[in-house]
Order: structure tokens, then C-alpha cells, then sequence
């Protein structure tokens, strides 16, 4: 049997904190756009790279949302967290350097992504589904692992 229970804010910061793959959703001209980042985190803040031509980089001033998750299908467990807040470019240079020390975000994809983007939260929430087995609720940065 498994169990869904609802995560408190500072365990939706925690499953985030390893960094990873997310999704940034905001509305375009074209609708929602749901876009996948990697991010890291610091502080209380959610960072990832992008290019100044793409349009993560067009949108990165306004309200968006920020979801992130770890599956694992087998076991049928794992976490979703949603953060909904307002991102913006970074352009302090003192601060760029910071993240790049902090974080060492690497993007996946090629090409030159020199803009960073901060996502400040306003709403954070999430939720967990667990097996009936014992043992720790799912992990934080990778899938849960039994063996």
C-alpha cells in the first residue's frame, strides 16, 4: 500500500537542494510554456543558466513556476515539489561570480549560457508517495534505492 502525504515547505527545500533537472513554466505570447533546466539552489533561491536569445532569458522578469520531481516507477515512490515566484536575471557581476563559485551550475545544453536566472519564492508546496515498507521517505536528490 502506498501512502501520499503533503510535504511542509522547509521538506520541499530539502528534496531541492541537491540541484538537478526542473521545469520552469511561465505564459508566452505563444501560451505556457514549460520548459527543463538544471538548477541548483542557494539559499533560499533557485538558480539555473540559460542564453540571452532563448526564452527563458525573454520571460526571466516576471511571475513563473518551477517544478521538480524524483520517480522511481518501480517502487512507485517519490516527490514533486512546485515553487511559484518571480524570476530575474541576475547581472550583478560580484553576484554572478558568487553563484558560479556556489553552485558550479553546469548547463546541459551546448552553446554559451552566460545569463543566470534567480527564482525568489513566493508559494512553495509538495508531496511525497511512499511504500507501505519501512524505512526513510523518498531521496533527496536521486530516486529511492532499496537493495
Amino acid at each position: 500500500m502506498t501512502t501520499l502525504r503533503t510535504l511542509s515547505p522547509a521538506e520541499c527545500f530539502d528534496m531541492l537542494e541537491p540541484g538537478g533537472i526542473g521545469r520552469v513554466g511561465f505564459t508566452s505570447a505563444d501560451g505556457v510554456m514549460m520548459l527543463p533546466v538544471n538548477f541548483a539552489v542557494t539559499g533560499r533561491a533557485i538558480v539555473f543558466r540559460t542564453a540571452p536569445d532563448t526564452l527563458l532569458a525573454l520571460y526571466a522578469h516576471g511571475q513563473i513556476s518551477f517544478e521538480a520531481d524524483r520517480l522511481d516507477e518501480t517502487l512507485r515512490e517519490g516527490w514533486s515539489v512546485l515553487v511559484h515566484g518571480h524570476a530575474h536575471q541576475v547581472t550583478d557581476e560580484r553576484t554572478v561570480k558568487r553563484l558560479e563559485d556556489r553552485t558550479r551550475l553546469e548547463p546541459w545544453a551546448g552553446g554559451a549560457r552566460d545569463v543566470y536566472v534567480r527564482i525568489t519564492p513566493t508559494q512553495i508546496s509538495g508531496r511525497c508517495i511512499q511504500s507501505g515498507r519501512v524505512g526513510d521517505p523518498p531521496g533527496r536528490g536521486e530516486p529511492v534505492a532499496r537493495g
